[in-house]
C-alpha cells in the first residue's frame, strides 16, 4: 500500500472528525504488511505538518486543528503498539515540546521512536518549568535531550534553559537535538539555540541520535561574559 496516495483522504478524515474511517485507513494498512514505523513517517506525520499548516494559514478553525490533532493523536497511540522495540541499549533520553496539541504529539513520536529504538525514554510534554528540567537533567544525566518545536516567543527560554544545563555542567555530554515546528521553518535555528543536533522529522530522531558521537564536555570559562544575542531567526516564523 502507498501511504502518500491516501494521505490526503486521511488528513480529510481528521479535518472531519471523522475518527472511524482515518483509523480504518490506518488498520488495512497494518493488515497489508506496512511497517509501524513507515506509518509513522509517510502518514502520521505528515498529516500533523499538514494540519499545522493549515492552522497558521488561518485556513481551519481552532476548534478543527485541536479535533485534527486528537484522532491522529488516538490513532498514534495505537500504531506505537505495532512498533517493534530493540534491545535496551542503556542510554537515556528526555523530550520535551511546545504547549501545542500538534507539538504534543510531534513529541510523543520522539519518545516512541526513540523507546522503540533501545532508549529508556522520559517524555516530558509541555509547559515543564526551567528549574524543574535543569534539576532532573542534572539527576537523571541523561545522553540525550530531544526539543520538538516551540512557538517564536518560547525560543529565547529554550536557549537560555540550554545555556544554563551547559554552564552548571548538568549533564556534560548530553546531546540536544532540535526538531519539528519552527526548527523546520527558520534554517539554523537550531545551532541559535546552542542545540548539537537537528533532525528534519521526529522519525529521523533516533537515527540521528544512534549516529551522532557523544558530545565532548568542554567547561565554560568562567571569567567569559554571559552569551546572549538576538535570535535573529524566530522572528521571520511569525510570518
Amino acid at each position: 500500500m502507498r501511504l502518500e496516495m491516501i494521505l490526503p483522504k486521511y488528513v480529510d478524515s481528521l479535518l472531519e472528525g471523522n475518527r472511524n474511517g482515518a483509523r480504518e485507513m490506518v488498520r488495512k494498512a497494518i493488515c497489508t504488511g506496512v511497517k509501524a514505523e513507515q506509518i509513522y513517517k509517510e502518514l502520521l506525520v505528515p498529516a500533523m505538518t499538514r494540519v499545522q499548516q493549515l492552522y497558521r494559514e488561518d485556513k481551519i478553525t481552532t476548534l478543527v486543528e485541536h479535533m485534527a490533532s486528537r484522532i491522529n493523536r488516538f490513532i498514534t497511540d495505537q500504531v506505537q503498539a505495532q512498533l517493534m522495540p530493540s534491545e535496551p541499549n542503556g542510554r537515556t533520553a528526555v523530550v520535551v515540546c511546545a504547549e501545542t496539541q500538534c507539538e504534543e504529539l510531534g513529541g510523543q513520536v520522539c519518545a516512541d521512536v526513540l523507546e522503540a529504538s533501545g532508549w529508556q525514554t522520559l517524555f516530558l510534554g509541555g509547559g515543564v518549568p526551567e528549574d524543574e528540567l535543569v534539576g532532573l537533567v542534572g539527576k537523571m544525566r541523561p545522553e540525550l535531550l530531544v526539543v520538538y518545536g516551540s512557538s517564536p516567543s518560547g525560543v529565547p527560554q529554550i536557549r537560555e534553559t540550554i545555556i544554563r544545563i551547559r554552564d552548571i555542567g548538568a549533564s556534560p555530554t548530553m546531546n540536544v537535538i532540535a526538531t519539528g515546528g519552527i526548527f523546520d521553518r527558520v534554517e539554523g535555528l537550531w545551532k541559535e539555540i546552542q542545540a548539537d543536533l537537528y533532525a528534519s522529522d521526529p522519525v529521523a530522531v533516533a537515527e540521528v541520535a544512534e549516529e551522532a558521537p557523544q558530545r565532548m564536555h568542554l567547561p565554560r570559562d568562567p571569567m567569559a561574559p554571559k552569551r546572549r544575542r538576538k535570535l535573529v531567526g524566530a522572528a521571520s516564523a511569525l510570518n
